[in-house]
């Protein structure tokens, strides 16, 4: 018998190797195919992404990621960094503000060991705002997303700002200032002392008729900027409509107290304001309500102080009033 094997015999099974090879070749393709749309899926995001494997090592880095980090060339240059070695970098440069660069390393990486999902937002120190998402992934490492969001939270701060301040001085509007009054009011609940300063612009109305809506609004303008010269940085001034502003005292003693930030209010504005290349004098009538001597309610405080605020300018103008008090200092 020969020894020589039968080539008959043995073709299906060479048919089923050329058949196994075209499958994985065909399999291999796809697989290329995937990597390439999955690059390109990399490259075309709008944000950074990173990935780390198990052993917390950078095994990819796109390019957005590299320019919205200002990653310098030569931080992968031999390949990529570790986590650990990114961390000590951006703390280096100063990226997660002051404090020992070890120190700060070692408190992220134990942070980054826990691979537990995370979502924050971070401002880097040219005032970028990003947010930063990790998320763990099968295998032990986790992918990092990075999302410039400086403009969308710009947009939002801005919003804000006009939805609680005054368009033309900048000051707090009513809502904001009824917001402040209460915070106030609650601290007088709880053995604080406060004081509501309620003003009226003396001689506004002649000013704006004689110079115009434009001489006007600089007036206005210009007192709002000499109020808040007279406050600390705690109290808020407040514009309320047309010429009439509010002031919400915080953190005094007594009544006097009260008188003293008033006074130097009156003096203020006493003092002339150059508007529409001309010299123009006003002055101001104010009334205060104070808590918890004159009530805890906010209504009725505002009540009292403009109450207090008609007394002043019936007693001659740029006075000081106290609700229901005969004294005027």
């Amino acid at each position: 018998m020969s020894a020589n094997p039968d080539p008959v015999l043995h073709a299906p099974s060479l048919g089923g190797l050329v058949q196994a090879i075209g499958s994985i070749a065909s399999i291999v393709e796809h697989q290329r195919e995937r990597i390439r749309l999955l690059d390109a899926v990399v490259d075309n995001f709008p944000g950074g992404i990173s990935l780390f494997d198990e052993d917390l090592n950078m095994v990819l880095c796109n390019m957005r990621q590299r320019q919205m980090l200002d990653y310098p060339e030569e931080l992968m240059a031999n390949g990529y960094p570790s986590l650990e070695e990114l961390f000590r970098f951006n703390a280096r440069r100063g990226e997660y503000g002051p404090g020992d660069v070890e120190a700060i390393v070692a408190r992220k990486m134990q942070l980054a060991r826990k691979r537990e999902p995370h979502v924050f937002e971070r401002t880097r120190p040219n005032g970028a705002i990003l947010e930063v998402r990790g998320m763990p992934i099968a295998g032990g490492g986790f992918v990092t997303i990075y999302l410039d969001v400086t403009e969308q939270r710009l947009a939002q701060a801005t919003i804000a700002h006009m939805a609680h301040h005054d368009a033309l001085t900048k000051l707090p509007n009513r809502m904001l200032f009824r917001d402040r009054l209460e915070q106030a009011v609650a601290l007088a609940g709880r053995g604080a002392v406060m004081a509501l300063h309620y003003l009226d612009v003396d001689g506004f109305k002649p000013v704006n008729d004689r110079l115009g809506h434009k001489a006007g609004d600089e007036l206005l303008v210009a007192i709002s900027e000499r109020l808040l010269g007279t406050v600390r940085k705690h109290d808020t001034v407040a514009r309320l409509g047309g010429d009439e502003f509010a002031i919400v005292q915080t953190g005094i003693r007594e009544a006097k107290d009260a008188v003293s930030l008033a006074s130097r209010v009156v003096k203020s504005i006493a003092a002339p304001f150059g508007i529409a290349g001309g010299t123009v004098s006003v002055g101001v009538s104010i009334g205060i309500a104070v808590a918890p001597s004159d009530g805890l309610d906010p209504d009725d405080l505002l009540r009292k102080a403009d109450a207090a605020m008609y007394a002043s300018k019936g007693s001659g103008r740029s006075r000081i009033s106290f609700f229901q008090a005969a004294r005027a200092a």
